[in-house]
């Protein structure tokens, strides 16, 4: 019976175009990637001696949450009006990555060492861009998930530790590197990160 239950549920949701699961990998990827896009204008702040650019950092949050919103209507759409949710996720998707545009703009130091720091993170969240298209369902007009010359995104994991150990390199600048440090992102909670005494980043 339970069997039977579980059929129909799985589909009636396929029937109503629903499926959570790819939704909440993009959140995941976005709840890292924007915050790591904020910290390279905290350091170019930094290493510059001037105010955060709090007017690109409201951006890139305002245009991460939009992503957000339009994967869940686009997920919840039925199959009528999901091309149209669809192109409004496509052009959110690109409106974020034209984001990291005008980060690497304004992201110049004229210290060496930071800047190529800057460099290596800004390339490194370039590929969430690719991560976040390779789960979306259904999105045909979409760059392929196998556009980016045969490599796979980057995992989520792999993502956090390779951008946290380029943040904690030592650039030789005492302002940075007192301040990357703290600037580090965890695909965990603090509660799961605590629970696991650390094992969980």
């Amino acid at each position: 019976m339970k069997i039977i239950l579980l059929l129909t549920f799985c589909v009636a949701v396929l029937l109503t175009g629903c499926s959570a699961a790819w939704i909440s990998t993009v959140d995941s990827i976005l709840a890292v990637a924007a915050p790591a896009l904020i910290d390279i204008l905290q350091i170019v702040a930094v290493a510059n001696d001037q105010p955060l650019n709090r007017g690109l950092a409201a951006k890139i949050n305002t245009d991460a949450s939009a992503i957000k919103l339009l994967a869940g209507d686009f997920a919840k759409a039925s199959s009528a009006s999901s091309s149209g949710i669809c192109q409004q996720l496509e052009t959110a998707i690109s409106t974020y990555q034209a984001d990291q545009q005008l980060v690497l703009q304004v992201a110049q130091v004229s210290d060496t060492n930071t800047q190529t720091k800057i460099t290596l993170l800004a390339d490194l969240v370039a590929g969430t861009v690719q991560a976040i298209m390779a789960v979306i369902p259904s999105c045909q007009n979409a760059p392929s998930a196998h556009d980016h010359k045969g490599q796979p995104p980057l995992k989520l994991r792999d993502f956090v530790t390779e951008y946290n150990a380029i943040l904690k390199s030592k650039t030789g600048n005492t302002a940075v590197d007192a301040i990357t440090p703290k600037l580090a992102i965890h695909q965990h909670s603090k509660i799961e990160r605590a629970i696991t005494f650390g094992r969980l980043q």
